[in-house]
C-alpha cells in the first residue's frame, strides 16, 4: 500500500514539475511580448515626435508623407470619405511556439486629414518607398477667380405672417433705423 502511495506522489510531483516549467515558459513569452510592445510604443512615439507625418502644400501639388515602416503594403489601406483622407494599417500575426502554445502580435494604426478644397479625392496618387515612407500626392485644381457680382435680396413671409414687415432705411436726418420685429 505504501509503495502505491509513493508511486502516486511521484507521478503527481512530475506532473507539477511539468506544469511549473510551462508556467515559466508562459511567463517568459509574456515578458518578451511586453518588452516588444513597449519597444513599439517607444518607437511609435519617437516617430510621431520626429514628424513622421509631413505635409507640403505647395502651389502645384498637395503632398503628404507618412512613416508606415511597421507595416507591409498588404496591411495598409488608403481611403477617402467626402473631404477626408484616411490611411490605416493593421498587423495581425500569430506564431506557434515549440511547446504547442502560440504568440499573437497585433498592431493597428490610423491617420486622418482634411483635404483642401482645391484637391479632388480621385486625383490622389499613392506610393510606398522601401524605407517605409508612404507618399500621397494630388495636383491642385485651378479654381476660377471669383467674379464680382451683386446678389439680389428677395422678401419672403415670416413664420405665420401673410405679409413681410416693412423695412425702413435711415434718412439723412437719422430719424429711423432698421425696423426689427
Amino acid at each position: 500500500m505504501f509503495g502505491l502511495l509513493e508511486d502516486d506522489m511521484m507521478s503527481t510531483r512530475k506532473d507539477m514539475e511539468r506544469r511549473r516549467q510551462r508556467v515559466t515558459q508562459a511567463y517568459q513569452l509574456l515578458a518578451q511580448d511586453m518588452e516588444r510592445r513597449a519597444d513599439l510604443t517607444r518607437s511609435s512615439a519617437a516617430a510621431d515626435r520626429n514628424a513622421s507625418t509631413t505635409g507640403k502644400e505647395g502651389k502645384e501639388n498637395f503632398e503628404v508623407t507618412l512613416d508606415v515602416s511597421g507595416f507591409s503594403p498588404e496591411e495598409l489601406t488608403v481611403n477617402t470619405e467626402v473631404r477626408r483622407l484616411i490611411v490605416s494599417g493593421k498587423h495581425d500575426k500569430k506564431k506557434e511556439a515549440e511547446d504547442g502554445g502560440y504568440f499573437h502580435e497585433y498592431r493597428e494604426w490610423r491617420r486622418e486629414a482634411e483635404l483642401p478644397q482645391d484637391v479632388h479625392p480621385e486625383d490622389i496618387l499613392c506610393s510606398l518607398s522601401t524605407d517605409g515612407q508612404l507618399h500621397l500626392q494630388a495636383p491642385r485644381l485651378a479654381l476660377p477667380a471669383a467674379e464680382e457680382r451683386t446678389i439680389p435680396i428677395t422678401q419672403s413671409p415670416g413664420d405665420g405672417e401673410e405679409n413681410p414687415p416693412e423695412i425702413q432705411t435711415s434718412d439723412p436726418e437719422g430719424d429711423s433705423g432698421l425696423n426689427s420685429s
